[in-house]
């Protein structure tokens, strides 16, 4: 898969992205998975960036389905992070305490609420999207699915993983990056109708 390494391209003004902006998040997200390109830069544009005082911008919903290796791998686009509000939005000391109370896995069903408050909870990463050579990020969602028998009503394996697409940055803060989509990886398995989580990572707490 290609990285983004050194890809700094950035964003216009007003509600819709430059071409060459746009080329650079699909670019980055190719890393991970390989998505839809048409689909991806018609729902980017249609979606828009945050406003500069936004945090970020929650895309209309959109969903990509491959199949490799018997694995299902679903991915959709969710969400285009202001970069440059990174610190702002970041959580610190008593709320940072609670939101991870609020969203513990043990009662919040919604893998995005998951990903989205461990963002906001890691340092690391927030320095590393504030610190990047691009205004905006791309949050994304993996599903992959395991195709494989598993029996008549058990429901096959899911590995629920986010993915963030972050242009103009080194490879030190790749690492970073990878390392937090690795941590907050969570296994989504059960019977049908009874879905339960379980920690694939240092910061997903399991239920």
């Amino acid at each position: 898969m290609s990285d983004c390494i050194g890809n700094s391209r950035t964003g216009t003004g007003g509600g819709r992205m430059k071409s060459d902006f746009i080329d650079g998040l699909i670019h980055c997200v190719d890393r991970v998975v390989k998505p839809n390109t048409a689909l991806l830069k018609d729902i980017l544009v249609i979606g828009g960036m945050p406003a500069k005082t936004q945090n970020l911008q929650y895309l209309s919903y959109n969903r990509h389905t491959t199949i490799d290796n018997g694995y299902a791998f679903d991915f959709s686009a969710v969400a285009v992070i202001n970069n440059r509000r990174a610190i702002q939005w970041q959580l610190h000391g008593y709320s940072k305490k609670v939101s991870r109370w609020v969203f513990s896995s043990r009662w919040t069903r919604n893998p995005l609420d998951l990903f989205l408050n461990n963002l906001r909870c890691d340092r690391a990463v927030m320095e590393v999207l504030a610190g990047s050579g691009s205004q905006f990020s791309l949050l994304g969602i993996l599903t992959r699915t395991d195709l494989h028998g598993s029996g008549l009503i058990q429901r096959h394996a899911q590995y629920i993983s986010p993915v963030l697409a972050v242009p103009g940055i080194d490879g030190e803060d790749l690492k970073t990056i990878q390392a937090f989509e690795s941590a907050n990886r969570i296994k989504k398995s059960g019977l049908i109708g009874l879905h339960f989580y379980r920690k694939r990572g240092r910061q997903m707490v399991g239920a």
